[in-house]
């Protein structure tokens, strides 16, 4: 019996400290239930350009790079087009979709990952109560803030890339 426990204590705080971990990395972020990925739409580097959902490739223009900025908490940066993405409207708002902008200092390039289940994430925009959201299962259908919703396509999983193109 005090083995089982010990065993079972053990696998606990080994599940609680992995997920604690900070994300390190280059990772495609995927729609749990689309399985289709971020991206700029064709692969564009203007200012402006929106994210969109594709199909998973392993391509440069589908991989982001985590870079810290506070505890579970991130910019961005996508391997292609060395940008990152904001809403489009200041202050964001339900319905706010995201578009491409050069790396600042704002708040607005920060986001938070919240662990769901199932090694998946809710990513909120910093200091807000928006979320990351499908707005449609298309390819090329937009990325868009949404207030928390007990829907998947407000579910994010990442999966680690390291594209040559």
């Amino acid at each position: 019996m005090k083995k089982l426990f010990f065993l079972i204590l053990a696998t606990f705080l080994i599940s609680v400290f992995a997920l604690a971990q900070p994300i390190s990395g280059t990772y495609a972020i995927q729609n749990t239930v689309t399985g289709k990925n971020l991206r700029p739409y064709d692969a564009g580097n203007q200012n402006g350009n929106r994210i969109v959902l594709y199909n998973h490739v392993e391509w440069k223009c589908m991989t982001w790079d985590f870079i810290p900025v506070g505890e579970n908490t991130y910019q961005l940066k996508n391997l292609f087009t060395s940008k990152t993405f904001q809403p489009k409207e200041t202050p964001a708002k339900a319905g706010t979709a995201l578009e491409q902008q050069p790396f600042s200092t704002s708040a607005s390039q920060q986001w938070e990952f919240i662990f769901a289940a199932n090694k998946s994430f809710y990513i909120r925009l910093k200091g807000t109560e928006l979320y990351i959201t499908a707005s449609f299962s298309q390819t090329n259908s937009n990325i868009i803030l949404q207030d928390k919703q007990d829907k998947a396509l407000q579910l994010w999983k990442l999966v680690a890339q390291n594209p040559s193109m």
